[in-house]
């Protein structure tokens, strides 16, 4: 038997100490979400082996530079930190148009609460700055803009889901003031199934990131070409809606919160 086999080589004097080789299995953090099992792209970029090292800082912001966000989302709510409207001037960042509260809670939705979606950074905070219409267009001007500010706030990683198929100096020149005062900004390709550059994406100092699929192939609908820096899943994104609710969504918008988060 193995325990005679133990004692025997225990009395060997070439032997310093005799133990049983035991088993060890990998452990995996998985977050109790009711629509967890619907994200397919977290499992896939390896997120609950992520959890186990850390579940994101509460003191590392993620600005979200969009539409807006739900202020009374369930699962953002109380992640939101005071933030500005460029459009109208104030400090209502509210979501007009729906793609901000998708984009946020991609990134970091409230997880592991039993509700919802999780998002891929449990503990970081969200900055919403508004930078579109209503309709929701946004301006090169506004998105420089939003970007300073999140820079001197302390905006960590700052998200743009937003995309122009042209060069920019004060793009760049934003881009450059965040990078500078130790921010990554993060910016989606575009969906437009081209290897042109967008921008602010194929700017000097951001991360451009492109759509894969669930089999790792790229999206249908992503940009590519060599001034993609990082690849993430964006096909059916299941995450928060505006409204409260949930919604599953498709694009390099959602690819680039994963990637920020």
């Amino acid at each position: 038997t193995k325990e005679k086999v133990k004692e025997a080589l225990s009395r060997n004097p070439h032997i310093n100490f005799v133990e049983y080789n035991s088993l060890a299995e990998p452990t995996t953090t998985t977050p109790n979400d009711s629509y967890y099992a619907s994200q397919w792209h977290l499992p896939k970029i390896s997120a609950p082996y992520g959890w186990d090292i850390s579940t994101g800082a509460e003191n590392v912001a993620i600005a979200i530079l969009d539409t807006g966000v739900d202020p009374t989302h369930p699962d953002l709510s109380s992640k939101l930190l005071v933030g500005y409207n460029f459009y109208d001037g104030n400090t209502n960042t509210s979501d007009v148009y729906g793609h901000g509260t998708a984009v946020a809670g991609s990134a970091a939705a409230l997880s592991n609460n039993y509700i919802g979606v999780a998002g891929v950074a449990w503990n970081n905070p969200i900055l919403p700055l508004r930078i579109s219409a209503p309709d929701g267009w946004a301006t090169y001007s506004a998105m420089a803009s939003a970007m300073i500010y999140a820079a001197d706030r302390g905006a960590k990683v700052i998200n743009l889901s937003y995309a122009g198929s042209s060069s920019s100096s004060t793009l760049q020149n934003a881009v450059n003031y965040a990078w500078n005062k130790g921010a990554v900004v993060v910016a989606y390709a575009g969906n437009y199934s081209t290897d042109m550059p967008y921008y602010p994406a194929a700017c000097n100092n951001a991360a451009s990131i492109s759509a894969t699929a669930s089999n790792d192939s790229l999206a249908s609908f992503s940009n590519y070409g060599n001034w993609i820096d990082v690849s993430a899943p964006g096909v059916s994104i299941y995450t928060t809606a505006n409204g409260g609710g949930y919604a599953s969504s498709s694009g390099t918008s959602y690819s680039s919160p994963i990637t920020a988060g």
